[in-house]
């Protein structure tokens, strides 16, 4: 009986068509859906970063620090992010419009602060950041943890 419908089928080309579409239809967009969700880190190297540097150094012990600066450097050496260093007005401009995924802030008393990270009631040392909630990556949310931290060399 079921061998009868096959043929039946098989023999009309609009019900072969319409087989084959309901088959390919989910397909397409299955393998779709997958390969954008496959690795979405991945490409994370790919994501256009604005780094602001507010920070002042200070003299300690006798030495300049400038903890804002070198972070800076490492930043613009490293290939982890699409790192770029604009001006203020130019990355809310880029992070609105979409340029940028975030903006990363270094406060002005980031070096001070850093003076005081092995005292017994030291400062915190905070980088400030926004991002580009429209996109809708998963990366804002590990970059918001409390566990995220930047990586030197």
């Amino acid at each position: 009986m079921l061998g009868i419908e096959w043929k039946k089928i098989w023999k009309n080309k609009f019900m072969v068509v319409v087989l084959i579409a309901i088959v390919l239809i989910p397909s397409i967009y299955a393998i779709g859906f997958l390969k954008s969700m496959w690795d979405p880190y991945g490409k994370i190297k790919d994501l256009p970063v604005a780094v602001i540097n507010e920070d002042k150094s200070v003299h300690y012990q006798g030495n300049k620090l400038a903890v804002g600066a070198k972070l800076k450097d490492n930043l613009a050496d490293s290939d982890a992010m699409k790192f770029s260093f604009p001006s203020q007005k130019e990355a809310k401009k880029g992070l609105s419009n979409g340029k940028y995924y975030m903006v990363m802030t270094i406060p002005k008393n980031f070096s001070k602060n850093a003076t005081t990270l092995l005292d017994a009631h030291g400062a915190d040392v905070k980088i400030m950041d926004r991002f580009f909630r429209h996109r809708e990556l998963p990366d804002s949310e590990n970059f918001s943890k409390p566990g995220f931290q930047l990586k030197t060399a």
